[in-house]
């Protein structure tokens, strides 16, 4: 792992007023460098839905196999690998006992016979399909390990308890990406699995492009060269973790995730890391009301570390500090990133609430919040989450947010809007966006005046984009 490198940047605005108890901040982490892994430090387990409802239409489990040879078609030579049949339980399609093999052009062509003859029948047990990965990948320590999971229905062959038990057994050993086909399954479930599990969830709206994502998905996993990376965040004895959530490139709470690790310490799994990656995690940190404002330098508020990697060269601790001032301007100024991904959460908030009203027959309200994340997506320029939200409503007016259910969205169309991660699929945040001084005065917003810092892309008070807010 020579050569491979962790840093961790801390993006805040640090000027509090007397009496303010949070501070936010943005934590970015990159990994870098790295050579590429030898094949046998690869490990990756389709796991293929075959419950009685991907018969219909027939399609469906026809172009889950054709998806499933696919990635089998791409995986180079030494990567260990197996596929997994899933119904109420799991079992092994290839090879036939419970271990992973190398793929070769021989076991790659028999994975692919076996897979073709899959047929669809019995209920839905994801825990159990997951549980099935945990023990296949259990006697490869230090390899990368990568499950897909692959489903149209509903968990009902067992229960959220047993499911949520198999899904902490499973946390910090392999990461999962999930993909729901058809109309039949539950974005809930996918989201919790994949947040436990640190990968990406998403829908296939057409049955025929499920073999190009499979193939990417692959792809994607092979790059990988940090099977796991592991943070240690800390506060101070007046200061307390509200919460951490990662923002870019999955968007995901993972306050729960973190494990207690001493006096005010937690420890939370990041998952893999190929050699060129970053990814942003939005922190709040509270303050205990009793601590004495300090005006005449930093204080820091916490901290986060990696934990050791073997072989990987890693930033000291980086530090969340807050200073308070007299300054009425400085304290309601809000960083650029925290500013844009607090923009990303209120679109994904109305995406959600919109799926919600619609599934209770509320149609007056699904298309009020859908109007509301569709002036949310123009205004950030997320073009990807507008033609996801065009498949199910007619945008009458974008820049007022009203919209009109279309008669003919389908479930599938619906559930590509709920499973959409806005900060996944949205635009990258802008490099070198500067960070408010007290030498960079502040911005107003033409439309409603409230002061925003330099270099802010949004209003802080009514999100309008500065730019075109000031042409």
């Amino acid at each position: 792992m020579s050569g491979a490198e962790l840093s961790i940047d801390v993006h805040q605005q640090k000027f509090l007023a007397e009496g303010d108890t949070a501070m936010h901040a943005i934590l970015s982490v990159t990994a870098r460098g790295g050579p590429a892994r030898p094949p046998a430090t690869a490990a990756e387990v389709l796991l293929v839905d075959c419950s009685s409802s991907m018969r219909h239409p027939h399609t469906k489990i026809e172009e889950a196999k054709r998806a499933a040879a696919a990635a089998i078609d791409v995986l180079p030579d030494g990567v260990l690998f197996a596929v997994v049949r899933g119904t109420e339980i799991a079992t092994m399609v290839y090879p036939h006992d419970e271990h992973l093999v190398a793929a070769s052009e021989e076991t790659r062509r028999t994975a692919r016979r076996e897979v073709a003859h899959l047929g669809a029948y019995g209920g839905t047990a994801m825990g159990r399909w997951l549980d099935l990965a945990r023990r296949l990948f259990a006697g490869h320590a230090g390899a990368v390990c990568h499950a897909i999971l692959l489903t149209d229905g509903k968990n009902q062959s067992e229960t959220r308890e047993e499911l949520v038990s198999t899904l902490n057994s499973c946390e910090g050993r392999f990461v999962c990406d999930a993909r729901g086909v058809g109309d039949g399954w539950v974005p809930d479930e996918l989201a919790e699995i994949v947040k436990v599990l640190r990968g990406g969830a998403d829908s296939v709206v057409e049955d025929r492009k499920l073999t190009g994502d499979f193939r990417e998905l692959i792809g994607a996993a092979l790059t990988k060269v940090l099977p796991e990376v592991r943070l240690r965040i800390g506060t101070m004895g007046y200061s307390s973790l509200r919460f951490v959530k990662q923002v870019r490139p999955h968007e995901y709470d993972l306050t729960d995730r973190c494990r207690p690790a001493g006096d005010g310490e937690v420890v939370l799994s990041l998952g893999s890391f190929s050699g060129a990656e970053s990814r942003d995690y939005h922190v709040r940190v509270d303050l205990d009301p009793a601590l004495e404002p300090s005006y005449e330098e930093d204080r820091q508020l916490a901290w986060a570390a990696f934990e050791p990697v073997a072989g990987v060269r890693a930033d000291d601790e980086a530090v969340v500090v807050g200073r308070w001032t007299h300054d009425r301007v400085q304290p309601t100024l809000v960083h650029p990133m925290v500013l844009q991904y607090t923009a990303q959460a209120e679109l994904a908030e109305a995406l959600t609430a919109g799926g919600n009203a619609l599934a209770a027959n509320r149609a007056e309200d699904a298309e009020r919040a859908w109007g509301t994340a569709v002036r949310l997506a123009t205004e950030q320029g997320n073009e990807e989450i507008l033609a996801r939200l065009r498949r199910v409503v007619d945008v009458l007016d974008a820049g007022a947010g009203r919209v009109r259910l279309r008669p003919d969205a389908g479930r599938s169309a619906i559930l590509n809007v709920v499973i959409s991660r806005v900060s996944r699929i949205g635009p990258e945040p802008t490099a070198g966006e500067p960070e408010p001084a007290p030498g960079q005065p502040p911005v107003a917003c033409p439309k409603c005046r409230k002061l925003s810092p330099a270099g802010a892309r949004f209003c802080t008070g009514c999100r309008a984009p500065l730019a075109e807010a000031t042409a």
